[in-house]
């Protein structure tokens, strides 16, 4: 399934691997080679739906992306998912 990339909608996001770095709760987490969408016009980044479930099922819901993400969109589904990395700034 081809996935066009919702931010420039130009270029298709490809799967990849990169490192999720994450604040959950009081805790800094860290998984190497996380499965994540990346475009190949942009590096838009967005994280597996099928991961992002899994690590949710093991560490619990992140209150951040809970309170921000639809609940009917929380469910498993091969693809890209409605997060991707946080951008942290000053």
């Amino acid at each position: 399934m081809t996935y066009i990339c919702p931010n420039c909608g130009a270029g298709r996001l490809r799967p990849t691997q990169v490192t999720f770095l994450r604040r959950w709760g009081q805790h800094m987490v860290t998984l190497p080679r996380f499965a994540a969408w990346q475009c190949d016009a942009c590096c838009y980044t967005r994280y597996d739906g099928a991961a992002l479930a899994q690590i949710e099922l093991v560490l619990g819901p992140d209150v951040e992306a809970f309170a921000a993400a639809p609940l009917w969109r929380s469910k498993a589904v091969p693809g890209p998912g409605e997060r991707g990395p946080h951008r942290w700034s000053d």
